[in-house]
């Protein structure tokens, strides 16, 4: 059971860390849309 517990853990932190690397990549864009405009 821990080992399951652990696992549900790293999975959340692994969502956690894939939001945020969305909300970067997003932030990268708006940032080279503003360079062009």
């Amino acid at each position: 059971m821990a080992r399951h517990k652990k696992h549900e853990r790293m999975k959340e932190l692994d969502r956690k860390r894939h939001r945020r690397q969305k909300a970067i990549k997003a932030r990268i864009r708006e940032a080279k849309a503003e360079a062009k405009a």
